[in-house]
């Protein structure tokens, strides 16, 4: 059993590779005005991908159940310190990754029925992230 340990490894690295030297990205970059965003992480690939570009956005949400399992389909909303929202979608997997001035925002999402909310801040340098759960 152990020595396949190294192999899941080894082809890991090999896909998360390939998908680096190719250029290609099957997660489309979206906008919503002048916002950019990014979402899915479900099933290898994506996930793989969703950890090659998070350092080409500054926001990374991350959306899951209480018991770990990954989330998708949530309502997403956030607002920046002027009261506007600067994004609303609906996410196609449980990661979110966002491009936004710096700045003050507050996220408000919903699924399964039930409601969340917080507050970020996004700074010039880094990714912010922030965990959701239900």
């Amino acid at each position: 059993m152990k020595p396949l340990i190294p192999a899941l490894l080894l082809a890991s690295l090999l896909s998360t590779s390939a998908i680096a030297q190719s250029g290609a990205h099957t997660l489309p970059e979206s906008r919503y005005g002048a916002i950019s965003y990014l979402s899915g992480g479900i099933g290898d690939e994506e996930l793989d991908e969703i950890r090659l570009r998070e350092g080409d956005f500054n926001l990374k949400l991350l959306f899951a159940e209480r018991d770990g399992s990954y989330l998708a389909g949530v309502d997403v909303e956030l607002t920046d310190a002027k009261g506007e929202t600067v994004l609303a979608v609906k996410a196609a997997g449980p990661f979110l990754l966002v491009r936004l001035p710096v700045g003050n925002y507050t996220v408000r999402l919903m699924a399964n029925g039930q409601a969340r909310q917080g507050k970020l801040a996004v700074s010039a340098k880094g990714t912010r992230q922030a965990v959701f759960r239900w």
